[in-house]
């Protein structure tokens, strides 16, 4: 079978998935139906092990092998059933953001930005591109190092167009911390269903003003000087075209949890596509069926994200059903560990992790699973604000998150070098001083009543 053979097959077992979650969520599903579901998940992931590249199907077996040794040494084969119907969300979740990046594709305020954009002085555009990276990639993800990099062009100096690319790196580390356009989000919101997305956003988008600031401030230089504020403000007021469909977008997640018993998860499936096509008709020159076209053609190319997300929330599950066997549990709670000693820990695991190469998708699931499972004294939310913290950290310092790989590529330079010291004092500054605003945050809420 050919590749794009094989991208057809997953194309359809991915819009048969998103029409089983759009099902689950309206009315119960018999059990046997959702288990059934597990079919074309199956059938998506083995074609998509066909077509993923090497480094990603190393990380899939691997995953697999951890999850067979754990089920067969504790003898929880049965979790791993249940952990895949778990996962059956993940394709409708990501064909979903695969509409909203084709719809986004469609828009005007995107050539706007880009234009306004490329009108900054190049001295401004190291603070410009971090608040730009993650303004638009709170929406578009990756695909908005695609925004930045015709701006400095292939030709330019490797220097110069390093410098762009860390800029954007930074910035797109802090999108994890508030958007429901993220994987990070759709992991967390699995194990703790019971936060409000609103909540998150919130305090992430807090969280990302702070360590953009003193990103900004540290590391990127306007003329020879440190920059400041004052680049921000400039920044935003050149992505003034795209901010509005950002906050409607967002909007239209949080109404759909607020006003309904939807997850987050779910209300991405149900309420996002209909406002995605009326974007689309309403915008100058839009092209309902080149969206759509679009988004099935890259809805047969989400095989390798939702194959990472499937294993590593398998695993995860089985993980969780071993634990009391496993004595773990056990562990943590005579370590009577505070909780900002638990806060840094969660941030800085994950950091760790991928430093090693560990996928936040694993070293995520794994914290949540952990810290979930005995008493913290910490508030739900605060627990998974400093999972998004690290995850969100993580991926500017990781060789093998995708911010690097894609836009390594996009940019033209090689990954091995992408991991600074620059980023890596980022990363370990910001993390400390989040932990410390987040046990602040975490002592307020417990001392009102909330967990």
């Amino acid at each position: 079978m050919t590749q794009s053979a094989l991208y057809r097959v997953i194309a359809a077992m991915v819009a048969l998935l998103w029409l089983k979650g759009v099902a689950s969520t309206l009315v119960d599903l018999p059990p046997a139906l959702s288990q059934l579901a597990v079919l074309p998940l199956a059938a998506m992931i083995v074609c998509a092990l066909l077509t993923m590249v090497n480094q990603i199907r190393i990380l899939c077996i691997a995953l697999a092998i951890a999850t067979g040794a754990l089920a067969g040494l504790y003898d929880q084969w049965d979790a791993i059933l249940p952990g895949l119907e778990r996962a059956t969300i993940f394709p409708a979740f990501l064909a979903t953001i695969v509409l909203l990046r084709a719809t986004a594709d469609q828009r005007p305020e995107i050539a706007a930005a880009r234009r306004l954009f490329s009108a900054l002085g190049e001295d401004e555009r190291g603070g410009g591109v971090t608040v730009g990276a993650f303004l638009l990639g709170s929406v578009l993800q990756v695909g908005q190092f695609a925004i930045f990099a015709p701006i400095v062009g292939r030709d330019a100096p490797v220097e110069e167009r390093r410098r762009v690319f860390m800029s954007a790196l930074r910035g797109m580390a802090l999108v994890p911390f508030w958007s429901p356009f993220i994987v990070a989000t759709a992991v967390a919101a699995i194990y703790l269903p019971e936060v409000p997305v609103w909540q998150t956003m919130i305090l992430g988008l807090t969280l990302a003003a702070i360590a953009m600031l003193m990103g900004v401030t540290m590391l990127e230089r306007v003329g020879g000087r440190l920059s400041g504020p004052a680049v921000i403000w400039r920044a935003l007021a050149t992505l003034a075209p795209v901010m509005p469909s950002i906050a409607v977008a967002a909007l239209i997640v949080v109404g759909a949890t607020v006003l309904t018993d939807l997850t987050t998860l779910q209300a991405l499936v149900i309420a996002m596509p209909v406002p995605c096509v009326l974007a689309v008709l309403f915008a100058k020159g839009g092209d309902v069926r080149a969206a759509a076209r679009a988004t099935v053609a890259n809805a047969g190319r989400i095989g390798p994200e939702t194959s990472i997300l499937v294993f590593a929330m398998t695993l995860g599950l089985v993980f969780e059903a071993c634990l009391p066997q496993m004595g773990l549990g056990d562990w943590l709670k005579s370590l009577s560990l505070g909780p900002f000693a638990i806060i840094l820990i969660v941030i800085m695991s994950i950091n760790l992790a991928g430093l090693c190469g560990i996928h936040p998708i694993v070293s995520g699931a794994i914290v949540l699973v952990l810290f979930t499972g005995i008493p913290t004294g910490l508030a739900d939310v605060i627990l998974m604000q400093a999972m998004l913290v690290g995850w969100g950290l993580c991926s500017s310092i990781s060789i093998g998150s995708l911010s690097i790989a894609a836009g390594a590529a996009m940019f033209d330079l090689s990954p091995e070098g992408l991991v600074t010291r620059d980023n890596l004092v980022f990363v370990l500054t910001a993390s400390i001083l989040i932990a410390v605003l987040l046990w602040l945050l975490n002592g307020a809420l417990i001392a009102w009543g909330v967990e």
